[in-house]
């Protein structure tokens, strides 16, 4: 059994559809986009999270080192999460809405 709906009506039903799988499409790329991102920004953290350890290790003295073998990487951790809690507040006001 088949329902014939009156041209206007199926006009106006095929828009609706057509919007909602532009909508689809346009979120689709979105959240793509915001994944690939992200996988960069991981990256790029590993890389200065390497940087940032040798620094620590070469200017921490290597006395301190052998008594307390995981202080390069809590003073690493705490430089980075510094450094990217500024950098998310920095890119969070430039995203945002102006008023």
């Amino acid at each position: 059994m088949s329902v014939k709906l009156p041209k206007k009506e199926f006009d106006l039903l095929l828009d609706n559809t057509k919007q909602k799988g532009l909508l689809l499409h346009s979120k689709f790329k979105e959240h793509t986009s915001t994944a690939i991102i992200a996988a960069f920004s991981f990256l790029i953290a590993l890389a200065w999270r390497d940087l940032v350890t040798k620094l620590v290790e070469n200017y921490v003295k290597p006395s301190t080192l052998i008594n307390h073998p995981y202080l390069s990487e809590l003073i690493s951790a705490l430089i980075i999460t510094a450094f990217s809690v500024a950098a998310i507040i920095f890119v969070s006001k430039w995203a945002g809405k102006e008023n």
